[in-house]
């Protein structure tokens, strides 16, 4: 048993009040010794005064917050072990490209992309599940965990509003470190969502194309595109460095060992989609470890206090009405 707040400790000797005022009162009469000995009175008062003792030590020993020792409890499930590294920059709060003959707007990027990616970790229990924002810079949201409360909070704040810059270098770089302390379920992803791409220096290409192959990873981008915007699966032919960034992209996820899918996305209906068609291809047995927190046994005191002092409240009305009928 360990101690949330142990400096609540050193309040342990008021529990001795209950005796010390017995003393203390004791010193207050004469003649004592001419009262007739009471057996019954004084056990009785002994037992009032241990309860009102208990009750005191309940007290201070909630407030140290006592809890037993957390647990590891192995799970066997199915899902996988991902991290999803979601474009932050200030087109994502852009909507969709809306239909102009409706008069209405079309939900905002990122709303859109918070509203699927909750309903995806809802639908998947199983799932141990990392966040990587990125701008201008990698944002570590959270790391790979199964708890779900964390995981939303996460993403609400990897889907909030960011700034005008696109690095997904540095969003996967981060993504992979996420895999580095954790043990290997047996199925392990990287899902990118982005509206757009950008430059890798060759250093980040070889560091990606090194860690997504050692540890295993799949990946699966998701690109939120506007209808003008070059499409990574269209047939057309670059010259050698010319090609779009998101071209440029693509071919090189393509080039990598590993297990690849992209997808394309201009509106809420083809995101929903994309992340069924992954939801469907990372449904694989995993096992892993959920970390149960130990008893808290604030709890327990505070009502064993109560109950203490209820019956006081009791023997005390019971006392003043037996006094008061003589």
């Amino acid at each position: 048993m360990s101690f949330i707040n142990p400096w609540a400790l050193l309040l342990l000797p008021i529990a001795y009040i209950p005796f010390w005022l017995k003393s203390h009162q004791g010193q207050m009469y004469s003649w004592n010794e001419m009262i007739p000995e009471d057996v019954f009175s004084d056990r009785f008062n002994l037992a009032i005064k241990i309860i009102t003792s208990l009750l005191l030590a309940s007290i201070v020993f909630a407030i140290a917050a006592p809890h037993g020792p957390d647990q590891n409890v192995m799970k066997v499930g199915k899902g996988a072990q991902t991290v999803m590294v979601i474009d932050r920059s200030v087109s994502m709060d852009h909507p969709f490209a809306g239909d102009s003959t409706s008069g209405r707007a079309a939900e905002i990027k990122s709303a859109a992309a918070r509203r699927l990616i909750t309903k995806f970790i809802d639908s998947r229990p199983d799932d141990m599940m990392g966040v990587v924002a990125f701008t201008n810079s990698a944002l570590y949201g959270i790391k790979i965990t199964p708890n779900r409360d964390a995981i939303h909070s996460a993403i609400n704040a990897a889907t909030s509003s960011g700034i005008n810059q696109t690095n997904i270098g540095a969003g996967i770089t981060e993504a992979v470190v996420l895999f580095d302390n954790i043990q290997s379920s047996g199925s392990r992803a990287i899902i990118l969502l982005s509206d757009g791409a950008g430059k890798l220096s060759p250093r980040v290409k070889v560091r990606i194309q090194e860690e997504l192959t050692k540890k295993h990873l799949n990946l699966y981008w998701i690109v939120l595109r506007e209808p003008d915007d070059v499409s990574i699966f269209s047939k057309n032919e670059y010259a050698e460095g010319m090609a779009p960034a998101a071209v440029e992209l693509d071919l090189f996820f393509k080039s990598l060992k590993i297990k690849y899918k992209a997808y394309e996305a201009d509106n809420p209906t083809a995101l929903q989609s994309a992340i069924q068609d992954i939801d469907a291809r990372e449904k694989n047995l995993i096992q892993y470890s959920v970390a149960i927190p130990g008893h808290d046994y604030s709890r327990d005191l505070i009502v064993f206090a109560l109950l203490c002092s209820i019956f006081i409240l009791i023997i005390k009305n019971l006392r003043v009405h037996s006094w008061e009928a003589a």
